[in-house]
């Protein structure tokens, strides 16, 4: 008895199977495609920065929220924050008086919170605490003259963003 077509084909894709399977298992993630450079690898001439000297950056002002307050134990800790980190590369003047009082009256806690959180020190940006920084915020606040407060100010959004900075030259 001759077995028919049919059989033949289905006992070779059977085996054909059972052979692949037995080769071990195919990993279901590929390899992405990627380029990689060896530290030799040719990648054409240096392309100079340009810098923008008409950008500006745009910060709005919050006329309308109420201002911050500082705890004075929290600004107590910042003076000591600023005169040890601060103060090796700014001058106090920058930030306390008429300069600090044009430049950020009216203007959220939080947008200064994030530029000093995100620059400073100079040497190691985001180096420091965040306690720290927010101390050093509360000691500019006392430093211009804002009203003191019965809490700390805190990483939450009420603290920073629902707050503006009102200071005035005295």
């Amino acid at each position: 008895m001759r077995p028919s077509r049919f059989a033949v084909v289905v006992w070779i894709i059977l085996g054909v199977g059972c052979a692949s399977a037995a080769s071990g298992p195919v990993p279901a993630v590929r390899v992405p495609l990627g380029a990689h450079l060896t530290a030799g690898a040719p990648t054409g001439a240096p392309i100079p920065l340009r810098i923008d000297p008409n950008a500006r950056v745009v910060r709005s002002t919050a006329p309308n929220l109420p201002p911050a307050t500082y705890w004075p134990l929290q600004a107590d800790q910042g003076e000591k924050v600023f005169n040890q980190t601060c103060a090796q590369c700014h001058a106090r003047a920058q930030f306390v008086g008429p300069a600090f009082v044009e430049s950020w009256n009216d203007h959220r806690v939080s947008e200064f919170y994030t530029l000093i959180r995100g620059t400073m020190p100079q040497n190691n940006p985001g180096g420091l605490k965040d306690e720290e920084y927010l101390a050093v915020v509360a000691y500019l606040l006392k430093a211009n003259h804002a009203s003191v407060g019965k809490d700390s100010i805190g990483t939450d959004s009420v603290s920073l963003r629902g707050r503006k900075i009102s200071v005035t030259v005295q």
